[in-house]
């Protein structure tokens, strides 16, 4: 029995040193400005661990930067490479890719529909045959092509007034993708349609020096003392990379500048300052250019004496956490970090994202850690808020979103027969951007679309449908929210039938 009490206390013992041990966690959130695009890579993670996150546009789409919550500074790497040392939100800002325009409006895409059913085959050993389906009122048609799917789109063809094309690859292997927009008699050009790929494979030679990857898992140590700090950067190597730039900051956000270089992974940095936080970024050198810079790394000294006459800093608040409760009336709330170097915020601004207008809003701004949402200021589908908190060092902001809003039916429909044509009506529906009315032959049977109304303020159609005399047809209505920004179209459910006997 001692034996085995032995064992035991042995046993707690070591139990109590790993718990003892156990690495502190820290949260790495993504999110995207736009919902259609996806982001991964988030989580919560022992500090230290190296983690990487992407972001994925959808069509139409292209990925701009990310922007870190805690620094609010800017990275276009992607997919981007993170040290897991602070609670952080990197948002991935993506643009709509529309490059309408021209005489005709100011590029309002929503008078010609995009090309639908793109494809790209190899043609021959020069030339890749591209076709799409015509669009019913555009007079020409413009070509655009990439090296991937979601980079930048060139224009390479316009003023084609067949729905098809042959371009000239010249040989050089690789994938193409290609895009399509129509132009209507206006000069009015659509969006993008969705991509379609070729991919030419030939003999060939290969490629040069490349920019190096940006480095990651930079730390900062004191290796001297409080009153002589010497502090040690490191980092992973890099691949390719010939040299290193070392960069620091008195800010996370602040400017940073250049306080040496090393053709190691390690710098030795010995005039830091006695106090407060330093914090630090690593770039990789090659032939071919420099890297984006890297995530900071930050280390607080403690001592505070040395000059300057000591007082008190203030830092930055960390970014909130952000929750948004409610469908018909919403409330947005939030949360601020109390964690060592997050500053206490003064006022908090509220902004809310306008779909049809593409962009942010200011609300309010507000001491209190609630904002309340009308009903008027709802839009189907998702809904997506910001706060930023503020005090005299900076500003970190956060983000979160609704979950979606549903689409009320149109209510009095209406199908009567008069001649040759049928006449539809309904009633208005609140927030509604258009409808769509469905036909079947039979009342269970499956409907597709008759008609499609992009105006919500309309709520009558006459449309010519002849028919054989004694033939019922069985026709259904749905509203739609279509705005960009959104993720939509939203739509309502159908309504119940409505028959007409010819």
């Amino acid at each position: 029995m001692k034996i085995q009490t032995k064992y035991l206390l042995l046993i707690l013992l070591s139990f109590l040193v790993i718990v003892g041990c156990k690495k502190q966690k820290v949260t790495i959130r993504v999110s995207s400005t736009e919902p259609t695009c996806i982001v991964n890579g988030g989580g919560t993670f022992e500090r230290g661990t190296e983690i990487s996150i992407a972001a994925i546009p959808a069509d139409g789409y292209k990925f701009l930067y990310w922007e870190n919550s805690i620094a609010l500074e800017t990275d276009a790497s992607n997919p981007k490479y993170i040290t897991a040392n602070a609670n952080v939100t990197y948002t991935a800002y993506f643009e709509k890719i529309n490059n309408g325009g021209g005489n005709g409006g100011g590029g309002n895409s929503s008078t010609i529909s995009a090309p639908t059913g793109v494809s790209a085959t190899k043609y021959d050993e020069t030339y890749i045959y591209v076709e799409w389906n015509a669009v019913s009122n555009a007079t020409s048609y413009n070509v655009y092509c990439c090296s991937t799917y979601n980079g930048s789109y060139s224009k390479i063809g316009n003023n084609l007034e067949q729905p098809y094309c042959y371009v000239n690859y010249n040989g050089v292997s690789g994938d193409y993708y290609f895009k399509i927009t129509a132009v209507n008699s206006s000069g009015i050009e659509s969006s993008m349609s969705s991509y379609a790929r070729c991919s030419i494979s030939n003999s060939g030679g290969g490629g040069g020096t490349s920019v190096p990857n940006t480095p990651t898992g930079v730390t900062a140590t004191n290796t001297g003392t409080s009153t002589s700090p010497k502090i040690k950067i490191s980092w992973s190597s890099v691949s390719g990379a010939t040299s290193y730039k070392v960069y620091r900051s008195s800010t996370a956000s602040g400017t940073y500048s250049q306080i040496g270089s090393a053709t190691s992974s390690t710098y030795l940095y010995d005039n830091s300052p006695l106090s407060g936080y330093n914090y630090y970024k690593v770039k990789a050198i090659n032939s071919a250019g420099e890297s984006s810079y890297s995530s900071y790394a930050y280390y607080n000294n403690t001592n505070n004496g040395g000059g300057g006459g000591g007082g008190t800093t203030t830092y930055s608040p960390c970014p909130p956490t952000v929750s948004v409760s409610g469908t018909s009336s919403q409330t947005v709330s939030w949360t601020i970090s109390t964690s060592s170097g997050c500053g206490s915020p003064t006022s908090f601004e509220v902004y809310k994202f306008v779909p049809c207008a593409n962009t942010w809003t200011l609300k309010t701004t507000t001491t209190s850690r609630t904002y309340y949402v009308s009903s008027s200021d709802i839009h189907p589908g998702i809904n997506r808020y910001a706060v930023k908190a503020i005090n005299s060092a900076g500003s970190a902001a956060n983000y979160a979103f609704s979950s979606s809003v549903s689409l009320a039916a149109p209510t009095s429909f209406t199908a009567q027969k008069s001649g040759s044509n049928v006449t539809f009506t309904w009633s208005k529906v609140a927030k509604a951007t258009g409808y769509q009315i469905y036909e079947s032959s039979s009342s269970s049977g499956t409907y597709t679309i008759l008609d499609r109304i992009d105006n919500v303020n309309t709520t009558t159609l006459t449309r010519y449908y002849p028919a054989s005399s004694g033939t019922t047809r069985y026709f259904k209505i749905e509203a739609y929210f279509d705005c960009d920004g959104v993720g939509g179209p939203i739509y309502s459910n159908k309504t119940t039938y409505k028959s007409v006997t010819f």
